[in-house]
C-alpha cells in the first residue's frame, strides 16, 4: 500500500471552491471546521503545481435575511457592517500518510471515568486496520490506560467509536469547584498518529439549573465575543488573555456568544475551569436555504468541541425571532419583535423546523451535554435588557418579582458606555464634535438609547465617565439580583459582554484594546464566589426618611463559611450616620440574609452604604452610592 497524500485547510470564511492542477476537489462551507482532501493521484512530486482556491464571504445585506450561518460576523449590531473576514485564515498544508489516515480524534469521558475515543478514518481502499492508543494523565500522577481495536476500514471516509475506561479517573471542575484534571490520548494507527486533549465531567441541566458531575453549580458568566473581528489577527495569547479576564473577574462561565471559538480558547478554558455555554452562530432570523447548511455545520461544531471538558451546554440559536436596531426601530417592526417572541413553537419556521433541527444534528454528534434550542426566550434563557432597551435597570427588581419565571437563566443584560479615552482617541479624537452618524454606523453606538440614559453635555470626557459609570450600575444591579434568586429560581447570570472584536461603542466591560472600562472592575466584586450585597436602594431619598435595606451573604463555594463577621455603615457627606454588624455561618452553595442596614437619614448629601466581610483569606467589601435631598 503506497504512500497518500492529503490537502487540509485548517480555516477559511465563510465557503471555499477547490482546484488542484486544473482538477476540481470540491467545496466547503462553514469557516469553523478543518476540511481536506486526498490529492494522491493529482499532485505532481517533481516540478509545480497550480492550486486554486476561491473563497465566498458574501455581505449580508438584512439583519432578518441572513443567508450564511455566520453568527456576529453576518450583519451584527455590535460591529462595523464593512468587516468582512473573507478569506484563508488558518493554516494550509500537505499530509503524508500510509495507507490509512487518521483525519481527526476527540475523546470524552463521564466522571465515573467511561470514555470513548471518536475517530474519523481515511482509506483508499478496503482494508484491515489494527488502532492502538494510550491515555496518560497530563501533570499529575495516575495509571495510564492502553486499548487496542482492529477495524475494518472501508474506502474513503469512515467514523470508529472506541469505548474506554480510566480508572480511579480524577474529574474535570469549574476552579472554583474543584481541580482541572486532564488527560491525553495518543491513537496510532498504520504509522500514523494523533493526539487528543480531554478531561472526564458530566453536565446535565435541571429545571434550568446546570448539575457539574452530579452537582448543581450557579453559574457566574459573561458572553464573550470574537478576540479579533479578523480572525487572522487573533493570537493564542490573546484568547488565553480573554479567557484569563473571565477567570481573574471571579465567574466560573462564559458563553461563546454567537460563533465558535478558536481551539485556543477553548483550551484556555480547560485549564482555567470555566464552563463554556456554546452558541451555534445562527442569530436572528435567516432564508430557508439555511436548513442543509445548518444541519451539517451544526454536527461539525459538536464533533469539533466534544473533547474540550468545559464546554458544557450548547445553544443552538441565538434570538430566533425578527431583531432589528434601535436606528431601524419602527412601530410597526417593534410590534412583530414582540409578536415572534410570544409567539407558539409551530408559528415561526425558525422555531418550528430550524431549531429542532439543529439540536438534532448536535445531539447526534455529542449527546453527552445538554442542549438548549435558543437564547433570548422570555421563560427559559431570558435577555433583560431593562435600562437600555426599556424601562429603567431598576425596574428588573419588581419585574422578576411578579413574574419569577423571567429570571431562571438569564444569558444577556447590560448597556453601552464609551471606552477608555486613549482607545476613544482612535475613533473620536480629543477636541472634535461628536459625529453622531459614524459613532453609529461605524463604531454601534446606540445614540438613542444613549440618550435616554446618559445625557451628552458637550463634554467628551464627562460622557466617557458617565456612561461607564451608568453601564456599571446596571450590571452591578442586576448581577446582584441574579444571585441573590439563586435556584429560586436563577440557575446562573451572563452579562453582556465581555470584549470587542473591533473599535466600538458598545455592551463591552473591557474594549478593543483590552482597556477595562468601570464595569469590569464593579464585576471583580459583584461576580465572586462569595458575595455580601445589600437589596439595591433607590436612586434619591429625602432627609428623615428611614432607610430598612436586607443584608445577604452568597457562597457559592461547596465549603461552609463557619463563624464569618460582617459589618455595615452609612455614610452621608463625609461623615458616618450609623454602623452595624454581627457575624454568622453560611451553609455550602446557598444565599443567607444576615441582616438589615437601618437608619434614619439625618442630612442631604451624597450618601454611601458600605458591606464588609471577614474570616475569609482576606476581607470583602462591597458598597452603594445614592443621595439624600
Amino acid at each position: 500500500m503506497g504512500a497518500m497524500v492529503s490537502l487540509r485547510f485548517e480555516g477559511v470564511y465563510y465557503a471555499a471552491r477547490v482546484w488542484l492542477n486544473g482538477v476540481f476537489l470540491g467545496d466547503h462551507e462553514g469557516y469553523f471546521s478543518a476540511f481536506e482532501y486526498d490529492i494522491t493521484d493529482i499532485v505532481v512530486t517533481e516540478g509545480e503545481n497550480d492550486l486554486l482556491v476561491e473563497v465566498f464571504s458574501p455581505e449580508e445585506s438584512e439583519e432578518n435575511d441572513r443567508k450564511t450561518i455566520g453568527g456576529v460576523w453576518a450583519m451584527w449590531d455590535g460591529m462595523a457592517p464593512h468587516i468582512n473576514p473573507g478569506g484563508i485564515f488558518k493554516e494550509v498544508r500537505l499530509e503524508l500518510d500510509g495507507g490509512v489516515r487518521i483525519r481527526s480524534l476527540a475523546a470524552a469521558a463521564d466522571h465515573t471515568g467511561c470514555g470513548a475515543a471518536h475517530v474519523d478514518l481515511y482509506s483508499r481502499c478496503s482494508t484491515r486496520a489494527r488502532l492502538v492508543g494510550r491515555v496518560r494523565p497530563l501533570g499529575f500522577e495516575a495509571l495510564g490506560v492502553e486499548f487496542e481495536r482492529e477495524v475494518q476500514v472501508e474506502e474513503g471516509e469512515n467514523r470508529v467509536d472506541i469505548g474506554f475506561h480510566v480508572p480511579d479517573v480524577r474529574v474535570w471542575s469549574t476552579w472554583d469547584r474543584g481541580e482541572q484534571a486532564l488527560y491525553e490520548m495518543v491513537l496510532s494507527c498504520a504509522g500514523a498518529e494523533e493526539r487528543a486533549r480531554f478531561g472526564a465531567s458530566t453536565v446535565e441541566l435541571r429545571d434550568w439549573t446546570v448539575y457539574l458531575n452530579g452537582e448543581r453549580i450557579f453559574l457566574r458568566g459573561i458572553n464573550y465575543l470574537p478576540s479579533d473581528a479578523y480572525p487572522a489577527r487573533a493570537t493564542k495569547e490573546l484568547r488565553r488573555a480573554d479567557a484569563s479576564m473571565v477567570r481573574e473577574a471571579g465567574m466560573n462561565a462564559v458563553r461563546v456568544h454567537a460563533h465558535v471559538a478558536d481551539e485556543g480558547f477553548y483550551e484556555a478554558c480547560d485549564e482555567l475551569g470555566l464552563l463554556v455555554l456554546q452558541d451555534f452562530p445562527l442569530q436572528w432570523t435567516h432564508r430557508r436555504s439555511i436548513l442543509g447548511p445548518a444541519v451539517t455545520q451544526a454536527g461539525e461544531m459538536a464533533r469539533i468541541l466534544r473533547g474540550n471538558p468545559c464546554v458544557g451546554v450548547y445553544l443552538a440559536h441565538d434570538e430566533p425571532f425578527f431583531v432589528a436596531p434601535p436606528e431601524k426601530w419602527s412601530p410597526l417592526g417593534l410590534m412583530r419583535t414582540v409578536a415572534e417572541v410570544a409567539s407558539p413553537r409551530w408559528m415561526l419556521w425558525q422555531r418550528r423546523v430550524l431549531d429542532p433541527a439543529v439540536v438534532r444534528a448536535i445531539s447526534e454528534e455529542d449527546d453527552t451535554r445538554p442542549v438548549i434550542d435558543a437564547a433570548g426566550h422570555p421563560l427559559t434563557t431570558n435577555h433583560l435588557y431593562f435600562g437600555w432597551y426599556y424601562g429603567r435597570f431598576r425596574d428588573l427588581e419588581w419585574v422578576v418579582k411578579v413574574f419569577p419565571g423571567l429570571s431562571r437563566l438569564p444569558t444577556e443584560y447590560g448597556a453601552q458606555a464609551l471606552p477608555d479615552p486613549e482607545s476613544l482617541q482612535e475613533i473620536w479624537p480629543t477636541g472634535t464634535p461628536p459625529d453622531w452618524s459614524d459613532l453609529t454606523l461605524n463604531y454601534r453606538l446606540q445614540v438613542q438609547r444613549m440618550a435616554r440614559y446618559v445625557l451628552w453635555r458637550g463634554d467628551r470626557t464627562a460622557f466617557v465617565s458617565e456612561s461607564q459609570r451608568y453601564q456599571a450600575e446596571v450590571l452591578k444591579h442586576a448581577t446582584e439580583l441574579f444571585r441573590r434568586r439563586k435556584y429560586r429560581p436563577t440557575g446562573g447570570t451572563f452579562a453582556f459582554m465581555l470584549n470587542d472584536p473591533a473599535p466600538a461603542v458598545s455592551w463591552s466591560v473591557v474594549d478593543w484594546r483590552r482597556r477595562p472600562k468601570m464595569a469590569y472592575e464593579t464585576l471583580l466584586v459583584a461576580m465572586r464566589p462569595v458575595l455580601i450585597c445589600a437589596e439595591y436602594p433607590k436612586e434619591r431619598y429625602g432627609v428623615g426618611e428611614r432607610i430598612s435595606l436586607p443584608i445577604f451573604i452568597v457562597n457559592d463555594l461547596l465549603l461552609k463559611l463557619d463563624r464569618v463577621s460582617w459589618d455595615w455603615e452609612l455614610l452621608v457627606g463625609d461623615s458616618t450616620a450609623v454602623r452595624g454588624g454581627g457575624e454568622t455561618s453560611v451553609p455550602k452553595d446557598c444565599v443567607v440574609r444576615v441582616g438589615e442596614a437601618v437608619a434614619t437619614l439625618p442630612a442631604p448629601g451624597p450618601a454611601v452604604l458600605r458591606l464588609r466581610l471577614f474570616g475569609e483569606e482576606r476581607p470583602h467589601s462591597n458598597e452603594y452610592e445614592f443621595l439624600v435631598s
